[in-house]
């Protein structure tokens, strides 16, 4: 599903990845942890393909990004949803809107899309909140409504940039126990996270990543 051979990525001749390696297969649920800066939302970048390798080859399911044209990028995003630790909520739109706007941008019928966000609403236990508005939402909350977006649109790859870091520890295991629900569905989830509680007992994969190299494997 997610093969990095060889990757190095540089920005203005420093390194943030360095030869690294790893496949991540259909299905998985891997956690990608390390300090800030050490690497990970760069290699996030890579899946989501808004940067390219420097060096090395990157396959995202089929697809090999050196050979990806341009014009293909928007299209094969659509089966990647992105869990953000800003949030980037529309302040101005409501709960369902924020939620609903990516499969309008896909052009699906608005009956389609007010069973598909309802029903992506109830996953999240955000269904009563449908008509709020952000500024009316706790921080956990918050957060689920963008993971709510992430996943409407059923995406083939999940990928969640510190989903956890601005809530409580019992919002963040609120939020694990959902990236794991998204994940028996399917979904192929890579998650990075300085967070240790966060994959702690899951079971799972975890990259242990320090100054753009992977420096450990193990499982959580």
């Amino acid at each position: 599903m997610i093969h990095f051979s060889n990757v190095t990525k540089l920005y203005e001749k420093q390194a943030a990845l360095k030869n690294i390696t790893f496949s991540i297969e259909k299905g998985e649920m891997v956690f990608m942890t390390g300090p800030s800066g050490a690497g990970k939302s760069t290699l996030l970048k890579i899946i989501y393909f808004s940067e390219k390798p420097d060096e090395g080859s990157v396959t995202i399911a089929e697809w090999d990004l050196s050979k990806l044209k341009e014009s293909s990028i928007p299209f094969l995003r659509r089966n990647i949803g992105v869990v953000f630790q800003d949030f980037r909520l529309l302040d101005n739109r409501n709960v369902f809107d924020n939620v609903a706007i990516a499969l309008r941008i896909r052009g699906m019928l608005d009956s389609a899309i007010q069973d598909r966000v309802m029903e992506t609403l109830k996953m999240v236990n955000l269904r009563h909140k449908a008509d709020s508005f952000p500024r009316a939402l706790s921080g956990g909350e918050q957060q689920r409504v963008v993971i709510a977006r992430a996943i409407v649109g059923e995406p083939t790859i999940l990928l969640a940039d510190e989903p956890t870091g601005n809530v409580d520890p019992d919002t963040a295991a609120g939020i694990t126990r959902l990236f794991k629900g998204v994940n028996a569905r399917g979904t192929t989830v890579v998650i990075a996270t300085h967070n240790r509680e966060l994959y702690r007992n899951t079971g799972r994969r975890v990259f242990r990543i320090d100054n753009g190299n992977i420096v450990g494997e193990e499982i959580g």
